[in-house]
C-alpha cells in the first residue's frame, strides 16, 4: 500500500483550537506513544512543567501575535529569548512567513478503519503548491547535534514524521531544533530525506494503530 493509500477521508479544521484539538476522540501521535508505553509496561506520567513550557514557547514562536504569559511556573524570559532567535534565523523567518501554523486535520487510516488527528507546528506549501513540508520545532538540552540526532529514534521522532507525513500525504518532515543553553544553536534535520528512517517510523505507527484497533478501547487522547 502507497503511503497515499494508508489514510482517507483527510479533513481540515482550521477553526480548531489547542485545547479543542485535543478533545477530539481521535488518535494522535502522543496516544501512540501511550500505548506503546502500556505495550511495555511503563508507566508514562505528562511533566506538567514540559507541557507548559513547550506549550508557550510554540506560541512565542508560531503565533506571537497571540501569546501571553500565564501562570504556569516557565522561565518566560529564556523562552521568550529563543523564540525570538528562531524568528530572526533566516531560514525559520522565511518558513514562518510562508506557513500555516497549528492546523488540525483528522484522517482515517485504511488498514483498520482508526481515525486519527494530527496538527503539525507548521506546514509550508512551495510557491507552485506542488510540494508540501511539515516543521516541527523541539527545543532541546543537547549539548552537540550528535546528541541530538540520537534523541531521533530515542523519543520516536521517525514515527511522527512518517506518521504526519501519510496521513498529510506530504512531501517533507523537517525538524527545527533549538538548544535551550548556550550557545542556542538551530539545527535543521529533514528526517524524510532518509527512507530507512522513515520505513522504520512508519513500521511504529502501524503497529500501533493495529493495537489501538485491536484494544476496541478509548485511549486517553491527548495533543
Amino acid at each position: 500500500m502507497t503511503p497515499t493509500a494508508m489514510f482517507h477521508n483527510l479533513t481540515s479544521l482550521p477553526e480548531l483550537t489547542q485545547a479543542q484539538h485535543r478533545e477530539l476522540p481521535y488518535v494522535s501521535n502522543t496516544d501512540l506513544s501511550n500505548l506503546k508505553a502500556q505495550a511495555l509496561g511503563q508507566l508514562r506520567t505528562p511533566n506538567p512543567a514540559a507541557l507548559a513550557y513547550g506549550t508557550a514557547f510554540h506560541a512565542a514562536t508560531l503565533e506571537p501575535a497571540t501569546y501571553a504569559r500565564t501562570p504556569d511556573k516557565c522561565p518566560w524570559e529564556q523562552l521568550e529569548q529563543l523564540a525570538r532567535q528562531v524568528r530572526r534565523n533566516r531560514y525559520c523567518r522565511d518558513l514562518l512567513y510562508r506557513g500555516t501554523p497549528e492546523l488540525t486535520h483528522t484522517a482515517i487510516h485504511t488498514a483498520t478503519g482508526v481515525q486519527v488527528k494530527v496538527r503539525p507546528d507548521l506546514l509550508v506549501r512551495s510557491p507552485a503548491g506542488r510540494r508540501l513540508t511539515l516543521i516541527d520545532f523541539k527545543t532541546t538540552s543537547c549539548r552537540d547535534l550528535s546528541h541530538f540526532l540520537a534523541t531521533i529514534e530515542q523519543y520516536d521522532y521517525d514515527r511522527q514524521a512518517a506518521f504526519y507525513l501519510d496521513v498529510l500525504q506530504a512531501d517533507r518532515f523537517l525538524i527545527i531544533g533549538v538548544q535551550k543553553k548556550a550557545p542556542h544553536n538551530i539545527w535543521l534535520v529533514e528526517l524524510s530525506a532518509d527512507a530507512a528512517t522513515m520505513e522504520q517510523g512508519r513500521k511504529k505507527y502501524r503497529r500501533l494503530l493495529q493495537a489501538a484497533y485491536a484494544e476496541q478501547e478509548p485511549v486517553c487522547h491527548t495533543g
